[in-house]
């Protein structure tokens, strides 16, 4: 059995809590798997492989 990497592991919670949650597309939208990572675009704005984001923690409740 393979470990997930660390960009696996945020990748899997970023899912998860977009599958658990409702996220407005203009918060985050989970872009795809190309270039070898998977893509979000973060606040509408940011196009980020999901190697560049450190951490993840869903904090709760999101406005709606």
């Amino acid at each position: 059995m393979e470990v997930p990497s660390q960009s696996e592991l945020i990748h899997l919670k970023i899912q998860a809590a977009m599958r658990e949650n409702h996220f407005d597309e203009d918060q985050m939208k989970y872009l795809g798997f190309y270039e070898g990572e998977h893509w979000y675009l973060v606040a509408n704005e940011y196009k980020v492989p999901v190697s560049d984001i450190e951490e993840f923690e869903f904090e709760g409740y999101i406005d709606e």
